[in-house]
């Protein structure tokens, strides 16, 4: 006899049969919360190790680590080299600030008349006279 024949001739099967169907939804549910229960475990313990997915794909998984590492050093050395810069910055302006007031002083000093009263203290006066030109005239030169 078929099923179908079965449900003919015995009709309180038939109930018991839609009695025993239910919410397939629940079931979903607790499997969701049992995979990863189980997949917590797996990693925890340490099993996840073992298991071929893992072994096949584990080149991967160090070039994925090792791409992170160079990632994060690579920021760790970006920082360094932007604190460096921010550093040589401050002492180049304080630098130029330096080099500004010492031209000015320098200035200052070596005019004509603050060297004039300077030497006047040691006893050497200012020329009075203007400067002359002394030319030499060549005479018998091997350029001649």
């Amino acid at each position: 006899m078929s099923k179908l024949e079965k449900m003919i001739e015995e009709p309180d099967a038939q109930e018991e049969e839609t009695v025993e169907i239910e919410d397939p939804k629940p079931e979903k549910g607790k499997k969701q919360r049992g995979k990863a229960n189980k997949a917590i475990s797996d990693i925890m313990g340490g099993s996840i190790l073992t298991k071929d997915v893992f072994v096949k794909n584990f080149p991967f998984v160090i070039y994925v680590v090792a791409l992170s590492m160079l990632y994060i050093t690579n920021i760790y050395v970006a920082e360094d080299v932007n604190r460096e810069i921010s550093r040589l910055k401050a002492q180049t302006e304080n630098l130029h600030v330096e080099y500004v007031y010492l031209k000015s002083e320098i200035t200052s000093v070596t005019k004509q008349s603050n060297m004039a009263r300077m030497l006047k203290d040691k006893g050497i006066k200012e020329s009075v006279e203007p400067l002359k030109r002394i030319v030499v005239e060549k005479k018998g030169g091997r350029d001649d």
